[in-house]
């Protein structure tokens, strides 16, 4: 797998955290009509020299790690938090992603574990997608993607 280095074109713009419209948003089980595209645009740079540019969503952070990539059948939210996937760059091959948002990530099991999580928390460095759904619908969705990558400081490149 290739080395490589994530970069967004701007720094991260402060925004308020629990307000009472963020809040809403994250207990809908479906976007809003003001959900919008993501505009800001950072640089996956290869270690052999290739330099690609998408649309960033999630946290806007330079990272470093491996690039790696899953055919898996399971869902974006169980490969995120797939520990064997610590410190990596993770490529979904799903044509598109976050179409349907992320599950509330409190509810746990009878075993106490996370109930639609392999983990606590996103272990993947970084996420590559070929296009991402801004707009989510699921009757278990309790936030966006890139809401959740936000929270937990993980940047997305698309398209």
């Amino acid at each position: 797998m290739a080395s490589a280095m994530l970069r967004p074109f701007a720094q991260r713009t402060s925004s308020r955290v629990g307000s009472a419209s963020s809040f809403r948003a994250f207990m809908s089980t479906k976007s809003g009509d003001d959900a919008k595209r993501p505009e800001k645009l950072a640089r996956l740079h290869l270690e052999d020299g290739t330099t690609l540019t998408g649309r960033s969503f999630g946290s806007h952070e330079s990272v470093e790690g491996e690039v790696v990539f899953s055919t898996g059948m399971v869902g974006y939210p169980e490969s995120l938090t797939d520990p064997s996937y610590q410190g990596q760059i993770l490529t979904l091959t799903s044509p598109m992603v976050g179409n349907y948002g992320v599950p509330d990530r409190t509810v746990k099991d009878e075993w106490g574990l996370p109930k639609y999580f392999e983990s606590d928390r996103i272990h993947a460095k970084a996420l590559l997608v070929q296009d991402y759904s801004h707009h989510y619908s699921h009757w278990n969705a309790a936030s966006s993607l890139g809401d959740w990558l936000k929270e937990e400081g993980v940047p997305g490149i698309s398209d």
